[in-house]
């Protein structure tokens, strides 16, 4: 190299002319003008950021082989194998409980597993629990389990319940009982029973007069040591001392006896009250109210007054209940709970009525249910099986104070436990994940049990184009951006990521407000418009939320005249008599033939031919159709799938969408290539 002035270098002889690199400047502007008019990025990189943080971990590497998931399954409790509870008593000693066996690699882990703070381990040895445990509570300093498993540890008493005594599972005996049809000393009346639900009642200081609750399905109740006799009025809820079986009230059945079919699911202690909720998992018939219950000390009741559900399997009630004050929230899967709330309701315990929750519902009503119910801070978690609420994706919502937010796109879609844990080490939060799904979050690691951290992180780790550049370069720390794409591109597809994973991003444009589905998002533009777009990114905290708009121009249509045709010209012979005298000229004659008139034809403007989203009423949009409105391509050995999320409006016919009514229809086109994962594009059609 030759140093020709201060921090500059040639190539020796093969140096540059000034008048070459001066050629080559302006060659590089040139061909820089010509990607920006044809929509070519000029670079394929973006400024640099912090790569996205993955919200979901887990402790160790959990994974889980099938159990037996009982009865209770055939109800949507728990649809197939996963986590059902979880229990905290310290950051060295967390249990999961539900349908699994093998948890973590642990061969003696079934249906029960401790978190020690270094690993998971068993209680018990393989073969202990032989079914699901639904419920899991420390009473009187002790591990108490609920279920359908029987003779616990080899303790035939140990069914339904069973106590962890520090060395092995044993059972909660019925005293001086001669019956031994389920095994002497078993609380178990008939072969079918089972517990579902565990609530501890603290009576003063410390825990020798705590009451626990024990309700499932016994419809006769807990027998009393005889063939064939019960204990009085334990019919589906009883109560246990640490030595003596009894009933919530000595004079009253807490069920009617017509009602054989019930579940107590869940169990919650306002002031001196007790409320029972549940579902019905043979029919649903009548006394539907049946699904919630209070005993004010003295007297059952009903405080449902009327509610109805679509369909779901076998099972339609109340799953889960949680306390926040004087409030109990519920959810399941009813949609009309006292003729004003869908799937999750508040009951005010002082005025003793119910009331919807900010709007909450559940897309696609018929099939969705709400499992479970957690306070972090001041939002409310709701988790389940649910296509999604209004303005969310996945199995679960959280209410911000504001408005409804998931926990981004990677989040479960099967939920069966959340239990929300608040500065575990003195600032940081994080809500634990029960579910049924495998790799939630995107971990491999986590299967069936993930944690979430609440992040107060509400910025975009980076958004690209497709066609065009965005002006500024992309930065999470500018929220206004602007787009000019060819007038060639009929539309423009957004890549969006979060900086945290579990944060939800909403698109907004012309159609309204939605949660994305998947990283990607396509805006149509018309010839010569501008259309505006903006994603909003909300931190799992709820603390904050981030806007960033983009103002997108497509270039208007460019005229190109073809070329200029001529018609041939015929110019007659020219007869020139001789040059007379001066005085004679004026009476020369010249004869011409006048020249053919030039004529141009110039084609009309190109026109792009993009499908219309205008549909008839009664009609049908077809799947090529709604392929096309999505930008989305089916290849060789894909999968296609159509879903509205505005059901009143249209449905899903066949392979296409069907309008029923005016108004505007919502449907997510998804397609998974062979291999790789789906794209979900949402698209409107304008219904007329």
């Amino acid at each position: 190299m030759t140093r020709v002035g201060p921090g500059t270098f040639e190539l020796g002889a093969t140096a540059l002319s000034r008048y070459q690199k001066v050629c080559l400047a302006t060659a590089s502007v040139m061909m820089a003008i010509w990607f920006i008019a044809l929509g070519i990025p000029t670079s394929m990189t973006s400024v640099a950021h912090a790569a996205q943080v993955n919200s979901y971990s887990t402790f160790g590497t959990v994974s889980y082989d099938a159990g037996s998931c009982g009865v209770d399954s055939t109800a949507g409790v728990v649809s197939s194998p996963g986590v059902k509870k979880i229990l905290k008593v310290s950051n060295t000693e967390i249990y999961v409980v539900g349908c699994f066996t093998n948890f973590a690699g642990v061969a003696e882990a079934d249906y029960v597993a401790k978190w020690n703070g270094t690993s998971w381990t068993a209680l018990g040895v393989s073969g202990d629990i032989n079914a699901i445990v639904h419920d899991v509570v420390v009473y009187k300093g002790d591990i108490h389990i609920a279920g359908e498993f029987t003779n616990a540890g080899g303790d035939v008493a140990a069914d339904m319940v069973a106590k962890w005594n520090g060395s092995a599972w044993v059972g909660l005996p019925v005293t001086g009982g001669i019956n031994a049809n389920n095994g002497l000393g078993s609380p178990q009346d008939l072969s079918s029973d089972f517990a579902a639900a565990l609530k501890v009642q603290e009576n003063s200081v410390g825990t020798s007069d705590d009451i626990l609750l024990v309700a499932g399905k016994f419809y006769f109740g807990i027998n009393d040591g005889r063939s064939g006799y019960q204990i009085p009025y334990t019919s589906n809820i009883a109560t246990w001392n640490g030595s003596t079986w009894g009933s919530v009230d000595v004079d009253s059945q807490s069920f009617s006896s017509t009602v054989s079919d019930y579940v107590v699911h869940d169990i919650e202690i306002v002031g001196s009250s007790i409320y029972a909720s549940g579902y019905r998992n043979a029919g649903y018939g009548s006394n539907k109210a049946f699904a919630f219950h209070k005993f004010d000390g003295t007297t059952w009741t009903k405080p449902i007054s009327v509610v109805s559900a679509s369909f779901f399997g076998t099972g339609f009630g109340i799953y889960t209940m949680e306390t926040v004050g004087t409030n109990i929230y519920v959810g399941g899967n009813f949609t009309g709970l006292s003729s004003v709330a869908s799937h999750v309701a508040v009951y005010n315990t002082t005025s003793g009525t119910f009331s919807a929750f900010n709007g909450f519902s559940a897309q696609f009503g018929t099939g969705a249910v709400v499992r479970t119910i957690s306070m972090a801070g001041s939002q409310l978690f709701v988790g389940g099986s649910f296509p999604g609420v209004t303005g969310t994706s996945g199995g679960v919502a959280r209410w911000d104070g504001s408005a409804w937010q998931g926990i981004g796109r990677t989040g479960p879609a099967i939920v069966n436990a959340l239990l929300s844990d608040m500065s575990y080490d003195g600032s940081n939060s994080r809500m634990f994940i029960g579910s049924s799904n495998i790799n939630i979050g995107d971990v491999a690691a986590a299967d069936g049990f993930a944690a979430l951290a609440i992040s107060s992180v509400s910025t975009m780790d980076s958004m690209s184009v497709d066609v065009g550049t965005l002006t500024p370069s992309f930065d999470p720390s500018v929220t206004s951006y602007s787009l000019t794409i060819p007038n060639s591109s009929a539309s423009v597809t957004f890549t969006a990521i979060a900086s945290a994973s579990g944060s939800e991003i909403k698109r907004t444009n012309s159609f309204g407000t939605l949660a994305m589905s998947s990283d990607t998002e396509t805006l149509s533009v018309a010839e010569g418009a501008t259309a505006n777009i903006s994603f909003a990114v909300s931190a799992i905290s709820g603390a904050s939320s981030t806007s960033y708009a983009v103002a997108v121009a497509r270039s208007s249509a460019t005229t190109t005249s073809a070329p200029t045709t001529v018609a041939p010209t015929t110019v007659a012979p020219t007869t020139i008599a001789p040059t007379p005298p001066a005085a004679q000229q004026e009476n020369t004659t010249t004869t011409i033939a006048a020249a053919a008139v030039v004529t141009l034809q110039t084609p009309s403007a190109p026109v792009i031919q993009t499908p219309s989203n205008l549909l008839k009423k009664g009609t049908t949009a077809s799947k090529s159709r709604l392929l096309s409105l999505a930008n989305l391509i089916v290849p060789s050995a894909g999968k296609y799938a159509l879903r509205v999320t505005t059901s009143s409006v249209c449905k899903v016919s066949g392979t296409g969408v069907k309008a029923l009514k005016a108004g505007t229809c919502k449907a997510v086109v998804t397609v998974t290539p062979k291999g790789k994962k789906a794209t979900s594009k949402t698209i409107s059609l304008k219904i007329s």
